[in-house]
């Protein structure tokens, strides 16, 4: 009953809680579509506001280059007039220009003539452009700052490139540019150049500028569109960038923007923490009502019916409930458990009596079953004395005894099976004498009693093979025994002889190598190979029992 309380309540609270998941998971279905498009809208106003830059930085470039002073051959008269336009402008601290052979003619800060840039890149892609030519992250050898290179080609009346004229932008007002166009305090731009390296950075810039973009995210450099990505930024914060790749659509140059999860998710997660907060009271109170009425009703009887059983399962018998059905449904439950105890009670002493006729009737049996067998021996001593000489009548008898000794392993267990090691132990007992020199090592494996008989019949006989031409004729010799149970329940046991007198293959199969093949039976599908080589005989039995796989190692 308090079980189906419990989920009476969870039924109740189960629509207000679906609808609620429901809302929850299309809410952030639809912001997540929407940060993404407003992080592809904060990288393309950046890349529009970096390409505002540049395009006033070009058209800087080409208003110094149609100056007559800095056109003129005169350094001094082109220096003065460099200086003039650079102390003007705010986002570069030196305007200079190069011959094509990359040397400085003059500059705005006149300290710098002679100097040899043919090195740069930029020097090179603005002699062969007609446009100002974008560079990579520079440090400047006549600053010695950051700053992005900006060169454009001077022609003269007839079109052919006299100079080279260069600036750099600073990197430190780049970042500060960009950061003032809009970028949200826990939100994030990055703008590179070809190669990947980061020329300006919010935030950290003085972490970041001068370092490379992670290999992980370098494939957006050259992607083949703009896009967006959610991404955990080197700062560790989790955001959804937007980005524009080389060329889209400035030259040399990667802009992205991102969006912190935390902020862009900040209004949808209160909604939320207050809407489970509100489901999780409800749910705790009507859980706790729940809790008191199961408490009051159900869990009283419940735990008398555990008490009961949990005494009848150490043995005190006599313990009941005392319930009644009229009292209600677990008491009812409770009345039906005492019927069972008490029903169960008098199975299990009929079970005893039962057991212990069984077990009567077994000592018996074995009793009159070795009777018989020295019945049978003294028949035949008396039959064949006369007629079979002693080495045969021996045989005969080890025989018998052998399986004397396996029916008391079968019978001596309750189930009637017996272990392998047990059988082959108190076969091999009458060769007490020789036990030091026999190892038999293997998994505790039960077999059915014609299967024990069997194995024992076979035992017998390679022992007495051993004793007789094998291993064990000698001092020296020694017998290995081992035994193994594979997962699809066959057993294959080695009989291995060694170190005895060397070993003929037989001219004939005798009554031994017949008994060894035919002793299991068929429905075991044995298989035995015998091999005789001049170090010992070895022989491999193999058949099935359903005997269960071995979980522990005895010899």
């Amino acid at each position: 009953m308090k079980k189906r309380l419990f989920l009476l309540a969870t039924a109740a609270l189960t629509p207000g809680a679906a609808l609620l998941g429901i809302n929850e998971v299309t809410y952030r279905a639809e912001r997540e579509q929407e940060v993404h498009r407003m992080a592809q809208q904060a990288s393309r106003q950046a890349a529009s506001e970096l390409e505002r830059i540049i395009e006033g930085i070009d058209g800087l470039l080409i208003a110094v280059a149609a100056n007559a002073e800095v056109s003129e051959t005169d350094p001094s008269a082109c220096s003065r007039a460099l200086a003039a336009v650079a102390a003007s402008v705010s986002s570069v601290r030196v305007i200079f220009l190069m011959s094509v052979e990359g040397r400085i003619v003059c500059d705005s800060v006149g300290a710098s003539l002679g100097h040899d840039l043919s090195d740069r890149g930029y020097l090179q892609e603005a002699l062969v452009s007609d446009r100002t030519a974008v560079g990579e992250y520079t440090h400047s050898r006549i600053t010695d700052t950051a700053v992005l290179p900006l060169a454009r080609a001077v022609r003269d009346a007839r079109g052919e490139v006299r100079g080279v004229l260069a600036t750099g932008i600073r990197l430190d007002w780049l970042g500060e540019r960009l950061r003032e166009r809009g970028v949200t305090p826990s939100g994030a731009l990055t703008v590179a150049d070809r190669k990947g390296v980061i020329l300006a950075r919010y935030p950290l810039p003085e972490r970041f500028v001068g370092t490379r973009i992670p290999a992980a995210f370098r494939h957006l450099l050259r992607g083949p569109k703009p896009g967006s990505i959610d991404l955990t930024s080197q700062d560790g914060e989790a955001r959804i960038v937007g980005y524009q790749p080389v060329g889209m659509p400035l030259q040399g140059l990667y802009v992205s923007a991102g969006l912190a999860r935390s902020e862009a998710f900040a209004a949808l997660n209160r909604s939320s923490l207050i809407g489970g907060i509100i489901v999780g009271f409800g749910a705790l109170l009507t859980f706790a009502a729940a809790w008191f009425v199961g408490n009051a009703f159900v869990r009283r009887p419940i735990m008398q019916i555990n008490q009961v059983l949990a005494s009848w399962r150490h043995g005190e018998s006599r313990h009941r409930t005392g319930m009644r059905g009229s009292q209600g449904e677990i008491e009812s439950v409770g009345h039906a458990v005492d019927d069972l105890l008490d029903e169960l009670a008098v199975r299990e002493e009929a079970a005893i009596r039962a057991r212990e006729q069984r077990d009567l009737a077994t000592r018996e049996l074995a009793h009159r079953v070795k009777n018989l067998l020295t019945v049978l021996q003294a028949i035949a001593r008396q039959t064949f004395g006369p007629y079979v000489d002693a080495e045969r009548s021996q045989i005969f008898s080890d025989r018998v005894v052998a399986l004397s000794a396996a029916l008391d392993v079968l019978l001596s267990d309750e189930d009637r099976q017996g272990a392998i090691g047990d059988i082959i132990a108190t076969t091999l007992r009458p060769h007490v004498d020789r036990l030091s020199r026999i190892s038999s090592s293997g998994p505790i494996v039960r077999l059915e009693g014609k299967m024990g008989l069997a194995l024992s019949m076979i035992v017998h006989e390679l022992a007495t093979n051993a004793l007789k031409y094998g291993a064990l004729k000698d001092e020296e010799g020694r017998v290995e025994i081992h035994w193994d149970l594979d997962a699809e329940g066959r057993i294959t046991l080695l009989w291995r002889e060694c170190d005895g007198p060397p070993v003929l293959p037989p001219d004939r199969q005798g009554f031994g190598s017949r008994l060894i093949r035919r002793a299991l039976p068929a429905e075991c599908d044995p298989q035995v190979e015998l091999d005789f080589p001049p170090t010992g005989l070895v022989l491999r039995l193999s058949f099935n029992t359903e005997s269960r796989r071995p979980t522990d190692a005895a010899g």
